[in-house]
Formats: C-alpha cells, structure tokens, sequence
C-alpha cells in the first residue's frame, strides 16, 4: 500500500511536474535559515528556547540514527524497482530510510519553535505545521521515503517535545540536576554509539552487490556520537564557564550574530576540507556532526562574551 502510494505520487511528477518545487521544499532542513534559528534564539533572544530547539535537534538526530541502525529499512526504490526517486534528492540519501532524518529536522526545528512558544504565539503553529507537514510530504513526492518513514519521524520528534520540557522543568537552576542530566546524556551516547558500531548490518544483495555496506552503516554511530556529544558537552560547559544572558542591547545581538555565523563559515569552508583530508570516514562523519553544534552552544558563547566584556570595559 505505502509503495503504491509512491508510485502514484511519481506518476503525478512525472506527467504533471513539481519536481522542482518539491526539490525546494526537501531543501529547507539542510538550509542555512533552518539552522541559524535555534542558534539565533539562544545567543540573542531567548536562551531556554534555543536550548530547548537544540536539544531536539541533535537528540533527535541522535534518536534517527539509531532506528535506522537498528531496524535497517531499506529505501523504496530497493524494495520496488518501478520506483524512481529524484535525482536531486537522491544525492543526499542516507543508508537506511526509516525514519526521515529530513522530517525530523524540520519538525525538531520549527515544530518545537511551534510548541514552545504555543501559549504565547499560537498562530505560530500555522506557518510552523505547514512547514513540516510540506517537508514531509515533500520526501513522499520526491521517492525517498515511505509514508511511514515521515509518520515515526513526526510523531518521536513531537514525543520528545513533552520529553524535554519536563526534563528541563526538573533541572530548573539545580546544579546537582545539570549535573544528573549531563552525565546521564553522556552515558546514553555511549550506549547508542556501542550498539550502532558493534551490531550486525544486513548484507543482502541486489544485482549482485551488497544493498547497504555494514562498514558504511557503521559510520552513522559515529554521527549520532558527534550530535549528541555537542549538545550535553557544549550546554554543560556553557553553564559552568560561561553562563551567558539575552537580554542584551539591539546593537550586541548584531556582534552575536556576525560573531557566530563567521566562526561557522570558518568551520564549513575551511575546517571541513582540511580534516576531511587527514581524518578516517569515521572521524570525519563525527567531527562534522560535533563542531557546529558544540560551537553554537559553547564556543561561540564564550569568544561572544570574552569580546563583550574587553569593549566593555
């Protein structure tokens, strides 16, 4: 059934179009705009915001790599050949496709934006669950993932929604909470990234070629490592160390904002092609998850905030 609802949606892009359009929609998790939101958030405006759209990002991340590690569902055009997924989209496809790492991003990021500020912006929800809800049905258009790839994705990243509000409610200011939830992230990670590395892969053949390499699946533990060790070593380390406040001057969240952003051009233009030189696939794939996210949360802050203080005084 899931199957044949691909093959009717390719139907209507092959003889009706919108191609492009939906190549557009599919392109919003990966762009520059999706992720300077939570960052924007947490160093300018509203901390717990940002922290609480980081968290779900990346622990969200961290959740998608592990199903699909653990279930290891191949993609739709493996199971049906008369499916043809879009070439454009096709070029970012992960390993796996369950759930939609594409879905849970969207929904992490503006879904959250939504379910955070929901008492105070309702409206929000409209323009936020368009979002997510295009973006979804976007995956389905484009042949990379079955409806219920989109479906899990949606509905674990709206669970953790619940999840991290009553956890950062129980933190509060509580040092010994922060320290609780530090720890047990780390130890989380740990698990998750054992079980990905050392699990056994599927290796069926198609045409003669292994579907999935396990040495290439074994690289999303490697991934999910990187996510989740920069948001729980980046938040722990900015609260110990830096401990920085949003209510700032309009002309301070301009300096934040260039501050930051230059310090992530620098990571993706010149960092990424030297270490993606030197560094195994492994080290890579993590250090390319890690030093975004851990430098949103914690180095940033902390050059921001040491620069603030010396034009200051």
């Amino acid at each position: 059934m899931d199957l044949d609802y691909l093959i009717f949606l390719q139907g209507i892009r092959n003889d009706w179009g919108g191609e492009g359009f939906f190549t557009f929609i599919s392109s919003i998790p990966k762009s520059a705009l999706t992720a300077a939101i939570p960052a924007i958030l947490f160093w300018c405006f509203n901390k717990q915001a940002g922290i609480f759209l980081l968290f779900n990002a990346t622990c969200g991340r961290v959740i998608n790599d592990l199903l699909k590690g653990t279930f290891c569902v191949y993609r739709p055009w493996i199971k049906d050949a008369e499916i043809i997924p879009s070439g454009d989209a096709l070029k970012e496809a992960s390993n796996f496709s369950f759930p939609s790492g594409h879905t849970q991003f969207t929904t992490a990021v503006f879904g959250g934006l939504a379910f955070f500020y929901r008492k105070v912006l309702p409206l929000l929800i409209i323009p936020c669950g368009l979002i997510v809800i295009l973006v979804a049905f976007s995956r389905n258009f484009l042949g990379m993932h079955t409806p219920q790839d989109i479906i899990v994705a949606i509905a674990y990243s709206i669970g953790l929604f619940f999840v991290a509000e009553k956890i950062f409610a129980w933190i509060g200011n509580d040092r010994e909470r922060k320290s609780i939830f530090f720890l047990g992230g780390l130890i989380i990670c740990a698990v998750i990234f054992l079980w990905l590395y050392f699990k056994p892969y599927p290796e069926d053949l198609l045409n003669g070629k292994v579907i999935v390499d396990p040495i290439k699946a074994r690289v999303d533990a490697f991934d999910a490592l990187g996510f989740g060790l920069a948001f729980f070593l980046g938040w722990f380390l900015e609260q110990r160390f830096v401990n920085f406040k949003t209510k700032i001057s309009f002309k301070d969240r301009i300096w934040r904002i260039v501050i930051g952003f230059a310090i992530l051009g620098v990571i993706a233009v010149v960092i990424y092609p030297i270490i993606k030189v030197f560094l195994s696939v492994e080290a890579y794939e993590f250090f390319k998850a890690f030093l975004p996210f851990f430098s949103i949360m914690f180095i940033i802050p902390l050059i921001f905030t040491k620069v603030e203080k010396r034009f200051k005084h």
